[in-house]
């Protein structure tokens, strides 16, 4: 055990006062730690699973979590990871030295990061430190909102993407770079979120979600990030393609993305309802989509179409196939949360 630190758990007595009040006592480093004293108040709460959970009431102490980072330690291509990992890590405080200063490439770095978070802004400045500072309180960004603006901002840039290939103007995809980092910046933040609700009870109550649900929405979290990931690829080859001519959306592997929509409108609206007949029906599409996908993609081995449209087509379904694969894991995950809410403690 590190020196200084309580230990995580301890065993104590029940003792029994006044001849009908059991009391236990409470360890006197975390009321120090607590900045709690004789007659302060604390709330006891009963948790769904039957146990306990002291919450100070009193404390004046205001913590925040600082994270320094020493830049002679670190190589500078590796500088972004690390403001990302402290980010993620629930810090409100970052401190950045270096002793030879900052050129313009660490410079381009930092606002690089600033712009791919929530939040984030330099507090201070000299030659030889940066200070940033996060500015947004988690509970202000209700988890199921901010996913459900990653699901719009993927399926607008999905409906782009149909636009452009059944002849529409390329020019509405411009802004595709915009949208994908405005989806890693939410994806970044609901991580962020996700973390500080498993650490902390007081975020867990403001957030309304149980840490044990916390940990399911952070696996829909990168699920819908990866579908991110391949509507912005869906965008770039439709941005690159040499052949301009239109392609029906009701022909393979296109077709398929009408699937998807359908399919992902009823998963996204049982984030709150429960109609699991409607996760059960979408997981059914999106497996059937994938077996279309699946022969497609074999047809055009023996395809006569020209050798680029082939690797064009080729490509296409498969960033399809993986979006209606990684919206089945996000189905999943969805009944796992749907199974823990209908769940009860029994004794026996």
């Amino acid at each position: 055990m590190a020196e200084g630190k309580p230990p995580k758990s301890e065993i104590r007595k029940i003792q029994l006062t006044g001849g009908s009040t059991y009391i236990v006592s409470l360890p006197k480093k975390w009321i120090s730690e607590h900045g709690l004293v004789a007659k302060d108040q604390v709330r006891v709460e009963w948790r769904p699973s039957g146990t306990l959970r002291i919450v100070p009431e009193a404390t004046s102490l205001v913590r925040r979590r600082l994270i320094e980072l020493d830049l002679s330690k670190i190589p500078d291509e590796m500088v972004y990871d690390h403001l990302v990992g402290s980010y993620l890590a629930g810090s409100q405080v970052i401190k950045i030295k270096s002793q030879k200063g900052f050129n313009r490439s660490l410079r381009k770095t930092f606002r690089k990061f600033i712009n791919s978070t929530r939040g984030v802004e330099i507090s201070s400045e000299t030659e030889f430190s940066i200070e940033m500072i996060n500015l947004l309180n988690p509970s202000e960004m209700p988890l199921y909102s901010s996913l459900n603006r990653m699901y719009l901002l993927i399926s607008s840039q999905i409906r782009d993407v149909l636009d452009v290939l059944s002849g529409g103007d390329k020019e509405i995809l411009e802004d595709c770079h915009d949208r994908e980092q405005e989806v890693d910046a939410i994806r970044l933040l609901l991580e962020r979120q996700v973390g500080q609700i498993l650490e902390s009870a007081s975020i867990e109550d403001s957030l309304g979600t149980s840490r044990w649900e916390a940990s399911e929405i952070g696996k829909v979290v990168r699920s819908l990030e990866r579908m991110g990931d391949h509507s912005y690829a869906l965008c770039k080859l439709s941005l690159n393609r040499s052949d301009d001519s239109p392609i029906s959306i009701n022909s393979a592997p296109i077709s398929s993305i009408q699937t998807w929509k359908s399919s992902m409108k009823l998963l996204i609206s049982n984030l709150r309802r429960r109609k699991i007949s409607e996760i059960h029906l979408a997981k059914g599409q999106l497996i059937s989509a994938i077996k279309a996908l699946d022969d497609f993609e074999i047809s055009l081995v023996s395809s006569e179409l020209e050798s680029s449209e082939v690797l064009f087509l080729g490509r296409v379904s498969e960033s399809i196939r993986r979006m209606c694969a990684y919206s089945i894991n996000m189905g999943e995950e969805l009944l796992n949360i749907q199974s823990h809410r209908d769940s009860i403690e029994i004794t026996e």
